[in-house]
């Protein structure tokens, strides 16, 4: 019996094995949605309760991995939702200190790669970090985001180009 078979039969040691396995999938693609480190952690752990939850309702075992991102993903951009809706409620003036912008915005990181795809926008990032750091293939993005196939391969493209740009300015 493979582990998401154990998992949907109630063994959570086979469910901590899954997300063993798929933590650091999950910790990147809540960040390059998310800026904030606690809405991160907010966002991956709303996913798990969901998914451990809902695991019997998992169709195909071989696309756990697909599956428990793309639950990441709604918990984020219901994250997003639910944070636009409390500034709007607020003068985010009255709150915010213009000199630490920056540093909210883009998190800190020890590579160029990453600080330079954390430059580029919020929907070309997002599908970057999917495919070359989270290793999805486009239909499985596409799938996830429920986007066409055809939008995922064109912001791939789109990232590209804007890497290049970024990545040649940076180095002279």
């Amino acid at each position: 019996m493979d582990l998401v078979e154990e998992a949907k039969n109630g063994s959570a040691q086979a469910f901590n094995t899954l997300i063993e396995e798929n933590k650091l999938k999950m910790y990147k693609t809540a960040k390059a949605i998310l800026k904030n480190e606690d809405d991160v952690c907010d966002a991956i752990q709303d996913a798990l309760m969901s998914a451990y939850t809902n695991i019997t309702k998992l169709k195909e075992n071989q696309y756990f991995s697909t599956w428990i991102v793309r639950i990441l993903v709604n918990k984020c951009y219901d994250i997003i939702k639910k944070n636009n809706k409390v500034l709007n409620n607020y003068d985010i003036d009255d709150y915010i200190d213009d000199s630490n912008l920056k540093s909210y915005d883009n998190y800190k990181s020890d590579s160029i790669i990453e600080d330079t795809i954390n430059k580029i926008d919020k929907d070309l990032k997002e599908i970057t970090v999917l495919y070359y750091y989270n290793e999805f293939s486009v239909k499985e993005i596409a799938e996830m985001l429920d986007i066409p196939e055809g939008t995922v391969k064109s912001r791939l493209s789109r990232a590209r180009e804007k890497l290049y740009i970024l990545l040649s300015e940076e180095g002279g």
